[in-house]
């Protein structure tokens, strides 16, 4: 039943902005709650760094049922725990992260950016200070971060070869099968000398990726992956391989070399991988 009322919206073409006016209205509700109940918990502590609001905490974000025993098994770095939202403008500690590394890091200026499925603070971030062009396979989901999102196939990218100095895909390659495919079409597209953020739930506890090709069952996967549209547990140094293989340059940068960042609730041993695309 749920399928058949989701084809017919789709089929009217007002499935998407219907979804959209759902989660504003949720996270304009969610926004209003967390300014309330943490008003007493402002000061210092953390510092959001995308609107410069300071807490002694912020809101905690765990997983679903389904897919907490995945995460737990797996030990999977995966963007939930303590101290995960901002109360004021609900940044996550994904976008914090990102944000701040890319100022360190990468210089914006006339700079052709591509986002993948972009998260609304990141790309406010980037589109002030670079081109950004942003893509989704289903575009429709994100026009209210960007109205000229464009439908884009990470597997057949429609863009000529050498076409962007960045490139960001975060949590993207753990929805796709065809992973390497998707990495070889992201390296292609790079400028030479050009970067990528490829961020990915990962696991340091094995020593292989999980994943079973053709499994098409979301309550499976959430066991399986700890999400119902994933697609594997990437092992982490096996993900590096994935990226080296394709012929990326990866220079990590480990959680205790990001010190710097505590302040703005990072996610706990996370490391970044920066790839580039050698000349």
């Amino acid at each position: 039943m749920k399928e058949r009322i989701k084809n017919s919206l789709q089929y009217l073409q007002v499935y998407h902005p219907l979804q959209r006016a759902y989660r504003n209205g949720i996270n304009n509700l969610l926004k209003l709650k967390y300014r309330i109940q943490y008003k007493k918990h402002k000061g210092r502590g953390y510092l959001c760094n995308v609107c410069s609001s300071s807490y002694v905490e912020f809101v905690d974000d765990y997983p679903l049922a389904e897919n907490a025993g995945a995460i737990e098994k797996f030990k999977i770095i995966a963007g939930y725990g303590e101290n995960v939202i901002c109360p004021y403008c609900l940044s996550t500690a994904r976008e914090r992260l990102l944000i701040a590394f890319i100022k360190d890091f990468i210089s914006l200026d006339d700079l052709d950016v591509l986002h993948f499925s972009p998260e609304k603070n990141i790309y406010n971030f980037l589109k002030s200070r670079s081109r950004v062009t942003t893509v989704d396979l289903f575009p429709g989901f994100y026009k209210s971060v960007d109205k000229n999102v464009i439908r884009q196939n990470a597997l057949n990218l429609e863009f000529n070869n050498d076409t962007f100095g960045l490139i960001i895909a975060n949590h993207i390659l753990e929805h796709i099968p065809d992973d390497r495919k998707a990495m070889q079409e992201i390296l292609r597209v790079l400028k030479p000398g050009g970067r990528a953020i490829l961020q990915v739930p990962y696991s340091e506890m094995i020593e292989q990726t999980i994943e079973s090709p053709g499994i098409n069952n979301p309550q499976m996967q959430s066991e399986l992956y700890g999400q119902k549209d994933h697609v594997r547990v990437y092992a982490f140094n096996d993900y590096l391989i994935r990226l080296k293989n394709v012929g990326f340059k990866v220079e990590i940068h480990p959680y205790e070399n990001l010190s710097a960042y505590y302040i703005h609730a990072i996610q706990p041993n996370e490391k970044i991988l920066l790839l580039t695309k050698e000349s």
